[in-house]
């Protein structure tokens, strides 16, 4: 069963409950923190062992900046991608988004912040291309962030892109309109469009889109992923 945090503004928090445990992808933004935790609380995620693992689609702080208060709260491993582990723990800079080209005045704004206040975790397990776990499936789309990646839910056939495949843009969380990586916050948007492309080409049928932004996409999905596989 896939929910959404519905009351969640800047960027969507994903819960998969598959039955047997309950796995978060992606964790929202600070300010946000009140939010998700009423949001959780209602599904019924209230103490520790309640979340079997935290997933991040990538480092960006309106996705990973709750990551170390739900380690601590709910004593939630935290996963991600190689690269984007060593920028979150410190080990590595994160490259400056503001060097990035701005098409709008909000854009370079959101990206002086991020630069000033990145997302800071431990992270438990560092995860590469590949399969996770039994029923998950990695793809490496670097270039949204170094380790931005696509996440695959076989079973369901769900699909978590994360911002390398947008389902619309914040706050219009209702209004679809489906898009590969934008360039205001990509490190190497032509990269990470190329490299999405090609995993989209491996993924198979996708039942469900689940990305950072937008509504959930469950309608057709299938044939809107072949759409986007021509996407300029």
């Amino acid at each position: 069963m896939i929910r959404i945090a519905s009351n969640m503004h800047i960027s969507n928090v994903w819960l998969l409950d598959t039955g047997r445990e309950r796995i978060l992808i992606d964790t929202g933004y600070t300010l946000e923190r009140p939010l998700l935790q009423k949001t959780l609380w209602r599904w019924g995620i209230r103490a520790k062992g309640d979340l079997a693992a935290v997933i991040l689609t990538h480092r960006h702080s309106d996705h990973a900046a709750n990551a170390a208060w739900l380690r601590a709260t709910f004593d939630a491993p935290i996963v991600c991608h190689e690269d984007d582990a060593r920028v979150l723990m410190g080990a590595a800079p994160a490259p400056k988004l503001c060097g990035v080209a701005h098409q709008h005045l909000h854009e370079r704004l959101l990206s002086m912040i991020e630069d000033r206040l990145p997302a800071r975790c431990q992270v438990d397990e560092a995860l590469q291309e590949g399969r996770w776990r039994k029923n998950f499936k990695v793809f490496h789309v670097a270039g949204h962030t170094e380790g931005s990646i696509l996440i695959l839910h076989e079973p369901s056939a769900t699909l978590f892109s994360g911002d390398a495949i947008l389902a619309g843009l914040a706050p219009f969380r209702f209004i679809e309109k489906i898009a590969l990586a934008v360039p205001g916050f990509s490190l190497d948007v032509e990269a990470v469009r190329q490299r999405t492309r090609a995993a989209l080409a491996e993924v198979g049928e996708v039942h469900a889109l689940c990305a950072g932004h937008g509504p959930l996409v469950d309608q057709q999905a299938a044939a809107k992923i072949m759409k986007l596989r021509g996407y300029p």
